[in-house]
């Protein structure tokens, strides 16, 4: 989820930073409350964790090591074994990025942020495991934002969760291959092999915290989904996750290695450092290195990892779904009217007149393709004001048209199964009533209803479907197949029926229910579309 601001509701969280009065979630936390904070033995050492809401929590448990100075940039370094007892009852800083820029004044942002959190109702069994990746593009966002609080799954579907921090921006994807040889060669893809480190760590280590190793399932929003995708297509992380769910963020494409090396030329620049001098990147303080990548990134877009033939062999899901990740069941959502959360606080997207119209969607397609798309959305919603048909027919142009076509590339390998939804649950809250923005269905699958700015009351409706929603994914999470009982049979994704389940207003599922949509946005192609460039020979080429 990219950073809008929490309302009125973030004001209500206390000091657990989770409010889950009327849910229910009380009852059941008591029959496997925990008698006091439980010590597990990880592989780097003894971890005394902190009860919440009835299941155990560890926060902020290391598992790689502080990334500045001369690991600045370069791949992860598992944590290093302590001696004692390490208390594990508090949030591990974010990585450095805008809003937070890192450095003496600013201890919530670090580049000692290779952290992570786990809750569980027990530390026996084997119990399903859900590791979650945050939202935020790959520049901004942590692991310790409320919606994605893990004690309710952890109580009411016996899961447990895990949230993950690692770098973000220019200190995760700074592409340093052409101009610091061997050494430098996996730099731009750090922040990514971060996510493998903590995937590792999970494998060796969740038995402790009552998780099953060969039952782990990767989701992640916006951002998250992104990393998730790309995680399917990375050879480093096979075998570490076992179902993947990509929310509202099919990345379907990376960048390639010209994108990334003007990037590293420009922050150089900027600084005033020649590229023989590089290595003077490694003494740049922490807050002007995050304020250079931040101009740079407003220059070229987000640092992001790239196609480098090792880590990243091919690009995620273009032109095929990758091999390495095809016995691997997915999960493929969006939300009906994502980009209204970008908008619908901005006065000039609210009342937009048919000029601005026109003007905001023309980046979004190719030359002489905005006004007859325009055109066609508004025949199909006459009612609907500018501002609304702009949120819905963007998110038909990008995220809703990248889920179907990440769906039909899997579908295609005929190896697992994808499963695709879209989430309807209209918003009351905001200047775009009746929308359903980026993110909504977030607080259905944590169950963590009170902690997001767009659900102003909490109804039977809400509690239903945080009930369908919470046990289809924790289904999915445990045997691959996403299922509850007040939910029609979930039928997987292929070009005959295109099977989707529409979760909000109503559940039922539907054949092709975006067929105009899926057409129409299919003849221009996505914008994730283009040519590849070669990988061009290097020392990162092995």
């Amino acid at each position: 989820m990219t950073g809008f601001t929490l309302s009125r509701r973030a004001t209500m969280l206390g000091a657990s930073g989770l409010l889950l009065a009327g849910s229910g979630f009380g009852r059941l936390a008591a029959q496997v409350r925990p008698t006091g904070p439980a010590t597990v033995r990880t592989t780097a050492g003894l971890l005394r964790g902190d009860v919440e809401h009835g299941v155990h929590v560890f926060r902020g448990v290391p598992y790689g090591e502080p990334t500045g100075g001369a690991a600045r940039f370069k791949p992860p370094s598992p944590k290093a074994a302590w001696e004692g007892v390490r208390n594990a009852d508090s949030f591990a800083p974010r990585s450095p990025q805008r809003g937070g820029l890192g450095g003496p004044r600013d201890a919530a942002h670090s580049e000692d942020c290779l952290a992570l959190n786990v809750w569980t109702g027990s530390l026996q069994g084997e119990k399903p495991v859900m590791v979650w990746l945050h939202g935020g593009g790959w520049e901004v966002g942590g692991s310790n934002d409320p919606v994605s609080n893990g004690a309710y799954l952890a109580a009411m579907q016996d899961v447990v969760l895990v949230s993950v921090n690692h770098r973000l921006n220019v200190f995760g994807y700074l592409n340093l291959a052409g101009i610091g040889g061997d050494e430098y060669a996996l730099s731009g893809q750090a922040g990514i092999l971060d996510v493998v480190l903590a995937l590792q760590w999970v494998r060796d280590n969740i038995a402790e915290f009552g998780g099953d190793p060969e039952r782990v399932m990767i989701l992640g929003q916006s951002g998250g989904g992104r990393k998730v995708s790309t995680l399917m297509a990375m050879p480093p992380a096979a075998g570490l996750f076992h179902r993947a769910n990509v929310i509202s963020g099919s990345g379907l494409r990376m960048d390639d290695f010209a994108i990334g090396h003007d990037r590293a030329e420009r922050l150089l620049r900027k600084l005033d450092i020649p590229q023989a001098s590089f290595k003077r990147l490694l003494e740049v303080p922490t807050a002007r290195l995050t304020a250079a990548g931040i101009e740079v990134r407003n220059e070229t877009g987000q640092f992001r990892p790239w196609v480098d033939g090792v880590v990243l062999p091919q690009d995620p899901f273009v032109p095929t779904a990758p091999l390495v990740s095809a016995h691997v069941p997915m999960l493929i959502g969006t939300a009906r009217e994502e980009t209204s959360v970008f908008t619908g606080s901005v006065p000039e997207y609210v009342d937009m007149d048919d000029a601005r119209l026109l003007e905001a969607t023309i980046p979004f397609f190719p030359p002489g393709e905005a006004a007859p798309a325009i055109a066609a959305w508004k025949q199909r919603l006459p009612d609907w004001d500018n501002g609304k048909l702009y949120a819905r027919l963007i998110t038909d142009r990008s995220y809703g048209l990248d889920a179907m076509l990440q769906a039909e590339a899997k579908s295609a390998l005929g190896a697992a199964p994808a499963y695709l939804y879209t989430i309807d649950h209209k918003t009351t809250v905001g200047a775009f009533e009746g929308v359903t923005p980026h993110g909504q269905d977030l607080p259905f699958i944590f169950g963590n209803l009170d902690a997001w700015p767009f659900i102003s009351e909490v109804t039977a409706k809400e509690e239903q479907l945080r009930s369908v929603m919470t046990g289809a994914w924790a289904a999915f999470a445990r045997d691959g197949v996403p299922a509850h009982p007040d939910m029609p049979q979930w039928l997987p994704y292929e070009p005959s029926l295109r099977a989707t389940m529409l979760l909000g207003e109503g559940i039922r599922q539907r054949s092709d229910p975006f067929k105009f949509e899926r057409e129409y946005m299919s003849r221009i192609g996505t914008e994730q579309s283009g040519p590849r460039e070669p990988v061009p020979p290097g020392p990162w080429i092995r």
